[in-house]
């Protein structure tokens, strides 16, 4: 398994654990590859709502993506206090429009956040049905992904701890 992944409760800040399992993985990275061309998107991101990246796919280069999705958590995080103060429920998605670049972001779930970074000949609409569909697939795997109960960070790290020491103890010992 790869992809240890923690995930937000309630709060955007609280974090539980989750872990997603390397076929996991590739559907979700298939999914994000295959949104990315059928909006002609120059990037697509899964991240959880802390701004972790699960996975991307496209242009962006996996520090870029990191840097990326800490900011765009705290815009989505903002938007939702906003929503709050103007006694709306919440606010599922925001579009950021630039000159050169646009950026879709949906929530899934309550758990994740969907990324289309795009440039100004996509049309919002084609991203914004499109992007609902891939939510929806996302929302199936996160489902199954909190089902799995037996898939913990703690089991992983018990697993990667216990490996670590025996590979120390052989380097230790060998002839």
């Amino acid at each position: 398994m790869s992809g240890v992944y923690t995930e937000g409760g309630a709060s955007m800040e609280q974090l539980t654990n989750l872990v997603i399992s390397d076929r996991e993985l590739m559907t979700i990275s298939a999914l994000l590859a295959k949104l990315m061309n059928d909006t002609n998107a120059t990037s697509t991101m899964l991240l959880d709502k802390s701004g972790q990246v699960v996975a991307v796919q496209g242009a962006e280069s996996r520090s870029k993506a990191t840097n990326l999705g800490a900011l765009l958590a705290g815009v989505f995080s903002s938007s939702r206090e906003v929503a709050r103060l103007l006694n709306e429920k919440d606010f599922r998605s925001i579009f950021q429009q630039g000159v050169q670049e646009n950026i879709y972001t949906a929530m899934v779930e309550e758990q994740w956040l969907l990324v289309i970074i795009f440039d100004k000949l996509t049309h919002i609409g084609l991203v914004k049905v499109l992007s609902k569909k891939a939510s929806d697939e996302l929302g199936r795997i996160l489902e199954r992904v909190r089902n799995d109960t037996s898939r913990t960070k703690s089991s992983v790290i018990n697993l990667q701890f216990r490996s670590s020491v025996e590979d120390t103890i052989d380097l230790l010992f060998r002839d």
